[in-house]
């Protein structure tokens, strides 16, 4: 009988254990295994499989319960706005990314995309784990008085923009050749003009392709009607402002890695990477444009086993040398 309940014990955690590493491998946790082995090589008594088995089952109890909680809170956050928890905490640098009206033309409530079984908008592309990752190597790698809580999301027409000198906006467009993303009102083109030519930084992130790079031309006109954007050479100071950057790496974006393009291959010669300038009256840079590139996939899926360390690594440098500059001049 006592070997019966030894047997059935095992399976039994075992079948937790298999549910335990679903759980992790959903929310991104590292992976540990329950041996039945102690250090001496001795089975496990039966009171330490009851010790085992309590541990895990009280785990998947709580975090069921931080899931549930975590599934109402988003339900009633709203479509199209970060989730409560997403609040910026003031430090000396806090990392804005723009909230845009999305194409055609509706203002939180066009075009976007599904995402962990909410409806989110283009601008939210990668938010909120790309914004405070970033953070996390700022706060790692330099002295900046920076947090992984220091981020906001605002709305380009929100006049407490100007309190911030950088500002990040993600163009995502999918699929390829297609026409979404951002497509800013004569207000949001108005404010975005007036924010670079008093001393804010724009950062564009996240299209690809000819036909994107047309429609990101029309949006630029709606900003600056004279000004088109240079590509800067790998010599410019952005580029050495922290990190000494000899190569622009092209970052992919996770589906890629995984053999999942959409028509999309790495290092493909119809998708070379680069960055541009737009730059204003006196040559100073205003707005940095990554084309070709998915930085914030990079930032997103830092403690991703699956998505290469070598693009975060890459992805980073670029963040982290643009803000440097950006602050700095």
């Amino acid at each position: 009988m006592e070997s019966l309940c030894s047997v059935f014990l095992i399976r039994w955690i075992e079948c937790i254990t298999s549910t335990f590493d679903i759980y992790c491998s959903i929310f991104d946790i590292r992976f540990f295994k329950v041996s039945f082995i102690d250090q001496a090589g001795s089975p496990l008594a039966r009171g330490d499989f009851m010790k085992i088995a309590c541990i895990i089952s009280m785990f998947i109890i709580v975090l069921s319960a931080d899931i549930a909680g975590a599934r109402a809170e988003s339900k009633s956050s709203g479509i199209g706005r970060p989730p409560a928890d997403n609040r910026a905490v003031e430090h000396e640098f806090v990392f804005v990314r723009a909230i845009y009206t999305n194409y055609p033309g509706s203002d939180g409530s066009g075009l976007g995309h599904g995402y962990s079984g909410t409806w989110r908008q283009w601008w939210e592309t990668d938010f909120s784990d790309a914004d405070r990752n970033l953070l996390r190597g700022l706060q790692r790698y330099t002295t900046m008085d920076a947090s992984s809580k220091g981020f906001k999301a605002m709305s380009l027409t929100d006049p407490m923009l100007f309190e911030y000198p950088f500002l990040y906006i993600n163009m995502k467009r999918i699929p390829l050749y297609s026409g979404n993303g951002p497509d800013f009102k004569p207000e949001e083109a108005a404010v975005l003009r007036e924010y670079m030519l008093r001393g804010g930084f724009v950062m564009l992130d996240d299209f690809w392709g000819p036909e994107h790079w047309q429609d990101f031309l029309l949006e630029l006109a709606k900003i600056f009607p004279d000004r088109r954007p240079e590509r800067l050479p790998i010599d410019h100071p952005i580029f050495h402002s922290f990190f000494d950057i000899n190569k622009i790496t092209q970052v992919p974006g996770r589906g890629v890695t995984w053999g999942f393009g959409m028509g999309f291959v790495l290092d493909s010669a119809d998708f070379p990477t680069a960055v541009h300038g737009v730059f204003d009256d006196r040559g100073r840079l205003m707005m940095t444009v990554n084309f070709n590139t998915d930085l914030g996939d990079g930032w997103e899926h830092t403690f991703d086993e699956f998505y290469p360390t070598s693009y975060c690594n890459a992805a980073y440098k670029i963040g982290i040398n643009t803000i440097i500059y950006a602050l700095s001049h």
